[in-house]
C-alpha cells in the first residue's frame, strides 16, 4: 500500500510505503481467542508484542502472528534424552 503524506519540510508530497494499520485489543483479542483484558495485562508485562499509544493499547497482526509461531516452535523442541536412549 502506497499513501501520500504532506511533510511540513518538505516542499512537495512525500511518499510513504505501505504500513501495516495497527489493531486494538479487541481484534488482537480474536486472533488470540482470549479476552480483550488479557490482551493488555501480556502487553503490559512485555509478554507479547504491543505498543500503548496514550491511554490505548494497538497491535500489528503480524507481530502477533509471528509471536504465536514462535510459541508454538518453543512448545515442539525436542526433550533431551539421556546417553544411550533412543
Amino acid at each position: 500500500m502506497t499513501a501520500l503524506a504532506l511533510c511540513p519540510s518538505a516542499p512537495q508530497p512525500v511518499q510513504v510505503v505501505g504500513c501495516e494499520p495497527l489493531i486494538d485489543a479487541g481484534r488482537a483479542a480474536a486472533l488470540l481467542d482470549v479476552h480483550p483484558k488479557t490482551v493488555k495485562r501480556l502487553a503490559a508485562q512485555g509478554l507479547i508484542p504491543g505498543m500503548k499509544i496514550g491511554k490505548l493499547w494497538r497491535f500489528r497482526a503480524s507481530a502477533l502472528d509471528d509471536w504465536m509461531r514462535a510459541q508454538i516452535d518453543s512448545a515442539r523442541h525436542p526433550c533431551p534424552t539421556l546417553e544411550g536412549e533412543p
